[in-house]
């Protein structure tokens, strides 16, 4: 009988944050509820305009942050906040992950995943 194997953890990751530039993004609208302007989430993510706006639309298409406009011309203005169901994806984005950090280092020392994937999380939620 032909062994099937399981479904790898790291399958549940969702791509669309999973890119560092989209991870960064998104870590950083969960500190500002309220959003951030365009010019101020490039320079906390350190992106080109282009870059930054090529993220955004991959997260505005995929439901995850809203873009609101304002103004004409060299006045306009564009803030972007995290939605709902963004929020809502991100937190399973994050328990996805922390699935995997524990299965790795499971695999990796067993017994010793829940402390150390529990530090890893507190570092990444601070750093942030």
């Amino acid at each position: 009988m032909m062994n099937i194997p399981e479904k790898p953890l790291w399958s549940d990751l969702e791509k669309k944050f999973h890119e560092p530039a989209r991870l960064a993004l998104v870590t950083t609208l969960c500190e500002r509820p309220a959003g951030l302007g365009f010019q101020d989430l490039k320079a906390r993510c350190g992106m080109t305009d282009g870059n930054l706006s090529r993220h955004l639309k991959v997260l505005e298409e995929g439901g995850v942050v809203q873009q609101h406009k304002a103004g004409r011309g060299r006045r306009a203005r564009t803030l972007v906040i995290l939605t709902p169901d963004g929020r809502e994806a991100f937190l399973e984005y994050l328990q996805a992950l922390e699935r995997v950090l524990h299965g790795a280092l499971d695999a990796l020392e067993p017994g010793k995943s829940g402390r150390v994937a529990g530090e890893i999380l507190a570092n990444l939620a601070t750093a942030s």
